[in-house]
């Protein structure tokens, strides 16, 4: 079964691809990488570039399981429906997302993407 990860191209976000990468294998297949693009919005360090798609390439490079980049944009704001639409379309059987970790009392509080891919995808959530 598919395996999805939101993916963004930080520290959490690379680690996030490898549990990505490790499930992807375990369950067969294939692993469909993820990273939305909010329109409009130029400056996001959530917007993967080229060399950012390369880096996570080479960290999947050898995998056993086929392997899609997809760059899927939003002019809505709301990044969780479109990975919610990945998974459905894909049947997947996992939803992988990374998730930062913060000092303040924010941390104790998921932000609004994570809670609704929490309570609204029809697959497993497995946050990194």
């Amino acid at each position: 079964m598919a395996v999805v990860v939101g993916f963004i191209p930080t520290e959490v976000g690379f680690k996030a691809l490898a549990a990505a990468r490790e499930e992807a294998e375990q369950r067969g297949g294939p692993l469909i990488v993820v990273n939305v693009l909010r329109e409009g919005v130029s400056e996001d360090p959530r917007h993967a570039n080229d060399q950012h798609r390369e880096i996570a390439r080479d960290q999947l490079r050898g995998a056993s399981v086929r392997v899609e980049f997809r760059q899927e944009s939003t002019g809505a704001d709301d990044i969780a429906d479109v990975l919610l639409d990945v998974v459905e379309a894909e049947g997947a059987e996992l939803l992988v997302i990374g998730v930062r970790h913060q000092q303040d009392l924010s941390r104790h509080l998921l932000g609004l993407t994570i809670q609704k891919l929490l309570l609204s995808s029809n697959s497993e959530v497995l946050v990194v």
